[in-house]
């Protein structure tokens, strides 16, 4: 069989495309660069957020904001070439206060959560496992586990959240569901499954959890 004339193939070719959209289809091999691109083209661009900066902020919620009217009293950090709830293209982070006295009521979700204490003492409560929290622990919640937080210290306790929320913009499977009671009944962790503490990282490395500066309040 002798090849098709480059004229006639394009005036098929254009035929072929021409057809398609009414169909619901599109060539692959047209957008094969956008959609595997020879390297990662990330969305979100370097950004500083200043925690000496946001925490007036995040204070003056705290006085502003009663918890039971805002479930989680957060300020999101957003990525000034992106939207809401992206910090990155796939993590979304966020600055939490809980006043003392607080609970931050009982929820569970998809979305896989992590939280660095950033400042005060308080405790979560991880599918009715209760964890203490100091400056500087880690705290897991994995996907659908009932958690709630509480301060019962006499200062704030202030956290950063970091969640895979962004990946949810198109795998839209993410959903929360709130526990009958503001607290999900739950017993002190030992040991703690999902906190990772500080104190025996400091002790062990040279590595220092600084004091902040009592002036940036």
């Amino acid at each position: 069989m002798g090849s098709v004339p480059q004229e006639i193939r394009q005036d098929a070719l254009g035929e072929l495309l021409s057809g398609l959209p009414s169909q619901h289809l599109e060539p692959l091999w047209l957008k094969m660069d956008a959609m595997v691109p020879a390297s990662p083209n990330p969305v979100a661009t370097a950004h500083i957020w200043k925690y000496e900066e946001a925490l007036p902020h995040l204070l003056q919620a705290g006085k502003l904001v009663p918890a039971e009217s805002a479930e989680r009293r957060v300020l999101m950090l957003v990525n000034p070439s992106m939207a809401a709830p992206c910090t990155t293209d796939t993590i979304y982070g966020g600055l939490q206060l809980v006043n003392p006295g607080e609970v931050a009521a009982a929820h569970r979700h998809i979305a896989f959560a992590a939280r660095l204490i950033i400042d005060g003492s308080g405790f979560t409560a991880v599918e009715g496992k209760r964890m203490e929290l100091e400056r500087g622990d880690v705290i897991l919640t994995p996907t659908w586990h009932w958690h709630d937080h509480g301060n019962e210290s006499d200062a704030p306790v202030i956290w950063l959240d970091a969640l895979n929320l962004p990946l949810f913009r198109y795998a839209h499977v993410n959903f929360a569901e709130n526990y009958s009671e503001s607290r999900y009944p739950s017993e002190p962790a030992d040991p703690p499954q999902w906190r990772y503490p500080w104190k025996p990282v400091q002790g062990s490395a040279s590595i220092h959890f600084y004091p902040r500066d009592p002036q940036s309040r």
